[in-house]
């Protein structure tokens, strides 16, 4: 009996030992593998010094008669560098949905030679800015059209988190709300609630088009005084301002 219990005890000490092994090398073999994702942060801005969020809303309305601009997106590596290059791939994920982006069309398609050769994790690094090419059409002047990004696995990378492998880019020649907008001491403390009308003001009579960026409280100061001079000027010549709901364009007093 006492023979038994050793003989199936060394049997269960060999399968523990084999089953650590296992798993021993498992993980190193996890540890060893890379993936990528996209950088997201509420609190940094990324590489290129625009925010980079869950999404992204980007509007040609800023950019006045500019036909082509680019978006910067940083791609985040986990695990090791390596000693070389390491080419990835990203793909539109929602191609043929109502308000989708169409590649060639709204932006440079991602197997496109110029952007193949883009979207390269470099050697010794473990972050790459990569750029979106949008292309203005005017349907945008009215139409907002969205591309899902995603990133797939190959033979240099695993499949990363789910959610950190996709990204979303909003195009239109629309004025839009810009993300840091309602962020404290920023615009809204500026310029007051934001509505198209008034985004569209601030542009062509305050002169000032730069919404990705925190104001310093000497030039948010400056910024109020320019903006309640600029449109007293206006509304002594053409009258108020107000946006499609009816909503008079205003600013809060310097403070």
């Amino acid at each position: 009996m006492v023979n038994k219990i050793m003989k199936y005890g060394f049997f269960f000490f060999i399968s523990v030992l084999a089953f650590v092994a296992c798993q021993e090398n498992e993980i190193s073999t996890f540890d060893n593998e890379s993936s990528l994702f996209f950088f997201r942060d509420i609190y940094n801005n990324n590489s290129k010094g625009t925010p980079q969020l869950d999404s992204t809303s980007y509007s040609f309305f800023l950019a006045g008669s500019i036909q082509i601009d680019t978006v910067w997106l940083d791609v985040l590596l986990t695990g090791s560098p390596s000693a070389q290059d390491r080419p990835f791939r990203i793909v539109q994920s929602n191609v043929g949905e109502p308000g989708a982006a169409v590649a060639g069309t709204h932006y440079v398609a991602f197997d496109d030679p110029e952007m193949v050769k883009r979207m390269v994790m470099p050697a010794n690094k473990v972050s790459v800015a990569l750029p979106v090419i949008m292309t203005r059409t005017p349907q945008m002047d009215t139409e907002e059209y969205r591309l899902d990004m995603e990133i797939l696995p190959n033979e240099y990378f695993i499949q990363g988190i789910k959610d950190r492998v996709v990204y979303v880019l909003k195009i239109t020649g629309k004025a839009t709300k810009p993300a840091n907008w309602d962020s404290p001491n920023s615009y809204l403390a500026t310029f007051g609630e934001w509505g198209q009308e008034k985004m569209r003001f601030i542009i062509d009579y305050v002169g000032y088009n730069t919404f990705d960026e925190t104001l310093i409280t000497d030039y948010r100061y400056y910024l109020q005084l320019k903006a309640r001079e600029k449109l007293a000027e206006y509304e002594a010549v053409k009258g108020p301002i107000y946006e499609a709901d009816s909503t008079r364009v205003t600013f809060p007093a310097a403070s």
